[in-house]
């Protein structure tokens, strides 16, 4: 064979020696990206898995989450589920209320209840919406005020927002990995705490519309009640009148003996009575309607609560009472509606001499100047059975009863109190009250100096 012959013999066999090379390596790596597509396989079935799992728990916790009707017991369950889903150590939740100090509301240890939360400028960051990890909590400085001992316990932090329509709150997961919530926890986070966010919303509207609901059914059965014993109200001093005078017209010696006094004395107090059943009535129409207005102008302080006082004494009788004023000397002059103010002091008075027997009631006047609202201060006390803590916050319903007094007799509609408190705000003012059973009650009526806010 010629030396040509065997030469291209040669560039033959290497042609083919290179491809069978290149053949191999291509084998190889094609083996090497089927061997990466079926680890990429197993990631993505095991990841699919592991989301269908969260999604699992996170339905289950939110059909909890939706039949909560109270905060505590929601972010309890909040913790329970994101436990799972996002596999940390320990978590808690720090309430915030206006006024009031950060309180943990829910901990998964009861150790993170003693947290003082100090709150600051990355408190703020998150309460306006923004979910932050912490690699580093011992040189965080809100973290520096929590317990050394607690705080070294954890590596990593997640702090996640959690509002709802009238309260805010602040989850914070712990782990003791440093760098454990990685993006992808962080985005599980975020998802979970809209879900809650929602969820709190909604438990709160229930709660109100429970409360209005049963607001409302109340105030109803109060309603009907009144107007079931409006009828018998009226009557009882209207036949006392009628019977009284039929009584002076028909004899003769009645209207000039020394019973003549007595008896028109009844009928003045039946009229009175009258009078302020049919006032107070048509004052709460005037005022569920919007119709009560101000007519402002100097008051005279000690002719309206003298003229209060005299419309008062007649009940103040009645129970065996005596009212004393105590009007300090050089009150201030008061721009306010002097109609309203004598309506406000003839209940209060009317209010204290019903429920007090035999014993006192002061009206007492004073100005306060201390503090940034100067104000002119009344003051109804009275030494009669006091009101019990859990009626204190009924005193001011409408149609609430203070105890078992016959309403009948008292000549009560259950308005008085409700019209003083209406009046006094309409005026700019605030009204309070303090009480001990059995020992009295004081209603204080703070109205400002500089007139009807």
């Amino acid at each position: 064979m010629a030396n040509a012959d065997l030469e291209t013999l040669a560039e033959r066999v290497g042609e083919l020696e290179r491809r069978l090379a290149l053949a191999e390596r291509a084998r190889i790596a094609a083996e090497e990206e089927v061997a990466e597509l079926r680890v990429e396989l197993a990631h993505t079935g095991e990841r699919a898995r592991i989301a269908a799992a969260h999604t699992e728990r996170l339905l289950e916790g939110l059909e909890v989450l939706g039949e909560a009707r109270d905060a505590l017991p929601l972010f309890a369950e909040v913790l329970r589920v994101l436990g799972d889903v996002l596999e940390f150590d320990a978590a808690f939740v720090v309430g915030f209320a206006p006024d009031v100090s950060p309180q943990i509301v829910s901990a998964t240890d009861p150790r993170l209840h003693a947290i003082a939360w100090p709150g600051g400028a990355f408190t703020d960051r998150v309460l306006a919406g923004k979910t932050i990890a912490l690699f580093d909590l011992a040189g965080h400085p809100e973290w520096q005020a929590v317990d050394p001992a607690l705080r070294g316990e954890y590596a990593s932090a997640l702090h996640v927002p959690l509002h709802a329509l009238h309260s805010q709150a602040m989850l914070v997961c712990l782990h003791r990995q440093r760098g454990f919530f990685t993006a992808d926890r962080i985005t599980r986070a975020r998802r979970f705490a809209a879900l809650a966010r929602q969820a709190l919303q909604t438990a709160e509207q229930l709660v109100d519309l429970e409360v209005a609901r049963n607001d409302a059914v109340a105030l109803s059965r109060a309603k009907s009640r009144f107007v079931a014993s409006m009828s018998h109200e009226l009557r009882t001093p209207l036949d006392a009148i009628v019977g009284y005078c039929e009584y002076l017209l028909e004899n003769s010696a009645a209207r000039e003996g020394p019973e003549l006094g007595e008896t028109l004395g009844r009928i003045y107090l039946s009229v009175r009575v009258l009078c302020d059943l049919i006032g107070n009535t048509l004052d709460l129409s005037k005022i569920e309607a919007g119709r009560m207005d101000l007519d402002l102008d100097t008051v005279v302080v000690g002719d309206t609560c003298r003229l209060a006082v005299i419309t008062a004494l007649p009940l103040a009788a009645r129970n065996h009472n005596t009212i004393r004023v105590d009007l300090a000397p050089d009150l201030p002059e008061l721009r306010s509606d002097a109609g309203k103010l004598r309506q406000i002091l003839i209940n209060l008075l009317a209010n204290a001499c019903k429920f007090t027997e035999s014993g006192a009631v002061d009206l007492v006047v004073r100005a306060d100047r201390s503090g940034d609202a100067p104000a002119l201060v009344f003051q109804v006390r009275d030494t009669g059975r006091g009101i019990a803590p859990e009626q204190m916050a009924a005193v001011f319903r409408p149609f609430a009863s203070l105890g078992p007094v016959d309403g009948r007799k008292a000549g009560n509609t259950g308005l008085g109190l409700t019209i003083a408190k209406y009046l006094t705000e309409l005026m700019g003012g605030t009204i309070d009250l303090v009480s001990e059973v059995g020992v009295g009650t004081t209603f204080t009526v703070r109205l400002p100096l500089a007139g009807a806010a």
